[in-house]
């Protein structure tokens, strides 16, 4: 383009998917907040735009279609004017532009230059002709737009208040309702609710689906722009309508916002042996608080660790690195990412000379298990001694970079692919467990979260929860929402093994298997 920006980097990684009132990051991939260009130095026409399409073109993992990403940003412009006397014939050639009594043609090339400037005639003529109804910056802001959504599911524009939102998330408290949303084909989901939050107050299930909000269809929106929607300024309302699976109809609710604490780790005795740790998402704080469960382990005398990654979407890169590196060799590789250009490639190791690399742990994971997560549960499973149950991740495998844009919106891109140290990309197919657990008695399940078929790494082993469910329950075990099937088997797989062993934890997996298949 005309200029080059100058961006200075600050560092998020997110997960998933994408989510609702969770800690971004998206969602992992790992996400990567880069900084701001000189604030105030842009003030003509389309300078934000201008400065989105140098980011993309320098920085996307691929390289971009220039002429997709102009023709997209002109038709989502044409798109939002929202006009019945606008009509665009598309022509092997010219396309044409009618408004009224007035026409502009356009042709798109695959050079950058003249793209722009053809964009830019379009611009003004959308502009002038609706004698200033549109205003220049929502049609700007609807080019960006379309640029993004032309690139990929995880790519997206935020404006001012979207990014300030992003930035607040990631410091591990927000305004909204306590729920973590996912997206799966299409379709907006309910992953799980907080505790004492005002979602589980009012009966919002896991796997709902979400029809509306404030009376709005959200079919067509991105899944941050439903969690902007949902977070807000505390003690304000929202109305939302749910698909309840398992009835078959819609469920309407009005919730009131309140101040979300979130504990992104939780830790409790399973026994006299084994430790239980949960972490919900990656945050700033959730290595502080792994340290301290982790401290509290070590005077419960734990011999082993069940790490439940279930219905987490991931969180900030640095933070995964550092709660892997707690379990790993110092120095043992847990990620690396590989960007367009070949020198764009990092490792991140294991940190720590004082891990508890020779403890045994179980890893659970499973369909929401996303980003942040993933990569934990991959850096464990390569390192030859984790045991990984449940069902396939997410899949989850690229990082997000976050630019702060000079007007103040900001911009989160898809910067590089992660890979597990083996060299494994997870995209779509997820981390693989060795032991799968079949949900057969959940009721419906959520679309497309049986990948197995479509792995060549098939798990070693499956269970039916229906299976153990009723081998545990006629021993006298006691389960719950907390203490399920799956964390009771991770407990026994452990139990009374002192040192980390793969081999010996399928071993007794098999056992149990053996004992359960009704």
């Amino acid at each position: 383009m005309k200029r080059n920006f100058r961006k200075y980097p600050l560092i998020l990684v997110a997960g998933l998917l994408a989510l609702l009132c969770l800690p971004q990051v998206h969602t992992l991939g790992p996400v990567n907040f880069q900084g701001t260009a000189d604030a105030g130095f842009f003030n003509n026409d389309l300078e934000t735009f201008e400065e989105v399409i140098d980011l993309v073109s320098e920085k996307y993992v691929y390289p971009p279609d220039h002429k997709k990403l102009f023709t997209a940003a002109i038709e989502e412009m044409i798109k939002n004017a929202e006009s019945e006397e606008l009509t665009l014939s598309k022509n092997p050639g010219v396309n044409t532009l009618r408004y009224r009594n007035r026409a502009t043609q356009y042709k798109l090339t695959y050079d950058q230059n003249h793209d722009w400037d053809e964009l830019q005639k379009i611009y003004y003529f959308l502009h002038d002709q609706s004698r200033k109804e549109i205003t220049k910056e929502s049609l700007e802001s609807s080019a960006i737009e379309g640029i993004m959504s032309s690139l990929d599911a995880y790519s997206q524009y935020m404006d001012k208040d979207s990014f300030q939102k992003s930035m607040r998330d990631t410091e591990g408290k927000y305004g909204g309702l306590g729920m973590v949303i996912t997206m799966k084909d299409n379709r907006l989901y309910v992953v799980k609710t907080m505790h004492n939050s005002p979602a589980e107050r009012a009966g919002i299930l896991a796997k709902d689906s979400f029809v509306s909000v404030n009376g709005k269809d959200i079919t067509d929106l991105h899944i941050q722009e439903l969690a902007d929607l949902l977070r807000g300024y505390p003690e304000t309302k929202v109305t939302l309508t749910l698909l309840r699976p398992s009835e078959k109809r819609n469920r309407t609710y009005t919730l009131t916002r309140e101040i979300i604490l979130i504990n992104t780790v939780e830790y409790k005795t399973l026994d006299d042996q084994i430790g239980y740790l949960k972490i919900n998402s990656f945050s700033k704080q959730t290595e502080k608080q792994l340290k301290a469960g982790l401290k509290q382990a070590k005077k419960d005398g734990v011999k082993g660790f069940v790490l439940d990654l279930r219905e987490n979407p991931g969180g900030l890169l640095t933070q995964s690195v550092k709660i892997a590196s707690h379990f790993l060799f110092k120095g043992r590789m847990v990620v690396y990412t590989q960007g367009r250009a070949e020198d764009d490639y990092h490792e991140y190791r294991g940190l720590y000379k004082d891990s508890l690399h020779q403890v045994p742990v179980a890893v659970l994971i499973n369909q929401y298990s996303a980003s942040a997560s993933e990569i934990v549960a991959g850096a464990l499973r390569d390192s030859g001694k984790a045991l990984i149950v449940g069902e396939n991740s997410y899949g989850k495998g690229s990082v997000q970079t976050i630019f702060r844009l000079s007007d103040g919106s900001g911009l989160r891109l898809t910067t590089s692919k992660y890979y597990t140290p083996s060299g494994i990309d997870i995209t779509e197919r997820g981390i693989v467990p060795e032991v799968r657990i079949i949900n057969d008695v959940a009721g419906e399940e959520v679309p497309g979260s049986d990948k197995t078929s479509k792995d060549p790494a098939l798990p070693s082993l499956n269970l039916k929860v229906s299976n153990l469910n009723k081998f545990f329950e006629k021993q006298g075990v006691a389960l719950n929402m907390e203490h399920d099937a799956t964390v009771e088997l991770a407990l026994r797989i452990l139990k009374n093994t002192t040192v980390a062993s793969k081999k010996r934890s399928m071993e007794k997996a098999r056992e149990i298997a053996a004992n359960s298949n009704y």
